[in-house]
């Protein structure tokens, strides 16, 4: 059967609901190169296992046996376990910080007031 290597990327990343920006950045390429390998009907495994290691998406089912051998799942587990230093760099990381340091806060002035 054949795919498009791009197109299944790109689905991918849309379907787990990552920024095209964040990715970009945390593949420390600039958004045209992603743009670019979006519309590529082969890509290099390489690329693909990189981007399924920044969004958290294991493509060896969407390529039958293509990525088979590449250890996708014990490097993603091994990639997790190592805490994604980088992780803290992101937006979406601070974001829910923030979001849960209000909740908290709320919680505080609503039991305050009940005091």
């Amino acid at each position: 059967m054949e795919h498009n290597a791009g197109e299944i990327v790109e689905l991918a990343v849309r379907r787990q609901n990552v920024n095209i920006s964040e990715l970009s950045r945390r593949l420390q390429v600039n958004r045209r190169t992603l743009y670019n390998w979006f519309r590529q009907k082969k890509l290099h495994t390489d690329v693909i296992f990189e981007i399924g290691k920044v969004i958290n998406y294991d493509f060896t089912h969407d390529f039958e046996g293509e990525l088979s051998g590449f250890g996708f799942k014990e490097d993603l587990i091994q990639y997790k376990n190592e805490g994604q230093s980088d992780h803290t760099n992101s937006v979406y990381y601070w974001m829910e910080k923030y979001i849960a340091l209000l909740e908290d806060y709320k919680k505080l002035v609503r039991k305050s007031s009940l005091s």
